[in-house]
């Protein structure tokens, strides 16, 4: 197997190394578009630019791709592009976390070390689950959507498309983040956030709409 990274950032560094623990002796590719970054050795492999793989690499069958990048929004955005041209995307648990055999993690998906998802929870395509998050029971995470370092949950909460829970958030069980939304750090989500809302404190308070140009610069 031939895994496929899209992204030399952190985030296509760590899931590089995520990949060596999970899948030891599978060859590693990582691409960029930026000029940057090309050329240029991430986690141990040479960062080629997309354009320049060999035809058929990135739809060949023995291939999977994962899209790295940790803007949210612009992962989701270059998923759409390459799904439209037809590549298999895969999915990546690292072999500390624990995934029970009754939840799903979709392609394009990557969770974690130390990450828990708990039976019959759902990680959708694309989301990140990162370091010691907990998904619980029923959980549903949707496409796109982030968890960061040491986020919990409880059961049959649900976490909205290209939604961003910040380090450390608690959210009660049954309570829905709405896509796009950005919950900040520290919080304890008692009640719902809307779709494309901030929230943030104890208890958590919806402060305002998120501005994308403003808000998604600080968390990266």
């Amino acid at each position: 197997m031939t895994w496929v990274v899209v992204g030399a950032g952190a985030q296509g560094r760590i899931t590089l190394e995520v990949l060596a623990a999970a899948f030891p002796g599978e060859e590693r590719l990582v691409v960029d578009d930026d000029p940057v970054r090309i050329g240029n050795i991430v986690a141990g492999v040479p960062v080629h630019a997309r354009a320049a793989l060999p035809g058929g690499v990135l739809r060949g069958d023995g291939t999977r791709v994962v899209v790295c990048i940790g803007d949210n929004r612009a992962r989701l955005r270059v998923a759409a592009a390459l799904a439209a041209e037809g590549v298999t995307f895969g999915a990546i648990v690292h072999p500390s976390a624990t995934v029970m055999p009754s939840a799903t993690v979709d392609p394009g998906a990557v969770v974690m070390p130390g990450a828990m998802v708990q039976s019959q929870a759902r990680i959708g395509a694309h989301a990140i689950v990162n370091t010691g998050a907990i998904v619980e029971h029923d959980c549903e995470i949707g496409r796109g959507a982030s968890l960061s370092p040491g986020c919990r949950m409880g059961g049959r909460v649900r976490i909205g498309e290209g939604a961003f829970v910040s380090t450390g958030v608690t959210i009660a069980p049954r309570v829905t983040v709405g896509a796009s939304a950005i919950v900040g750090a520290g919080a304890v989500v008692v009640d719902d956030v809307p779709a494309g809302m901030m929230a943030y404190g104890v208890p958590a308070r919806v402060v305002r709409a998120v501005d994308p140009d403003r808000d998604w610069p600080r968390l990266l």
